[in-house]
């Protein structure tokens, strides 16, 4: 077992991130907390808990915004990619997708990045994954492209691209395939800390 602790801050200061990132043989576990602040300069807490298989893939996300009251989005993944309401039963249509994004955690990158096993340099990876927006909680279906630029000695550079709005940006990795540098969004502001 491998638990690791990351910490990133919003790229202009005003937020910050903590992840306790478990790993064992036969499944991993995200839980996070975001501190940050939404367009109109108002202040939010949230908290979420993704769990993997060992493979990296998805089987549940529940992301909680912390106010009152409580608003909840819990969410598993049914038979590959049927994703269904985990509080009713209730089957949502995101057709297609694999994983969650929680904007604007860094961290859900890591995990199609983690799922290429052996990515070729130079050829894009299209997936589609569950978004999740915070503050306001919503949820779409998103397409997304990633990229592996270069392998470095302590990490990778990875090309992300939304394929739907057109955004596009390079994430410095570890060997962990956690974020270090994503412009724009967040930066990691301590080492990890492993135990």
């Amino acid at each position: 077992m491998a638990t690791m602790d990351v910490r990133w801050a919003a790229w202009d200061g005003s937020g910050l991130e903590h992840l306790r990132l478990t790993i064992e043989p036969t499944f991993v576990y995200a839980d996070g907390v975001i501190l940050a602040v939404d367009a109109s300069g108002r202040p939010y807490r949230a908290r979420y808990r993704v769990d993997c298989d060992e493979r990296w893939t998805v089987r549940r996300a529940h992301i909680e915004m912390l106010e009152e009251p409580v608003r909840r989005l819990d969410l598993r993944v049914h038979q590959g990619s049927h994703w269904i309401d985990a509080a009713t039963g209730v089957p949502l249509s995101l057709p297609g997708c694999v994983d969650v994004d929680i904007y604007p955690s860094p961290f859900t990158n890591t995990l199609p990045m983690r799922r290429f096993s052996s990515p070729v340099i130079g050829q894009p990876a299209v997936i589609a994954v569950a978004w999740v927006g915070l503050p306001e909680l919503t949820i779409r279906v998103a397409h997304q492209e990633y990229t592996l630029l270069e392998r470095v000695a302590d990490g990778a550079r990875w090309r992300f691209r939304d394929l739907d709005s057109g955004f596009t940006v390079d994430l410095l990795v570890d060997r962990d395939s956690l974020v270090r540098d994503y412009p724009d969004l967040a930066r990691r502001w301590c080492a990890i800390e492993k135990r």
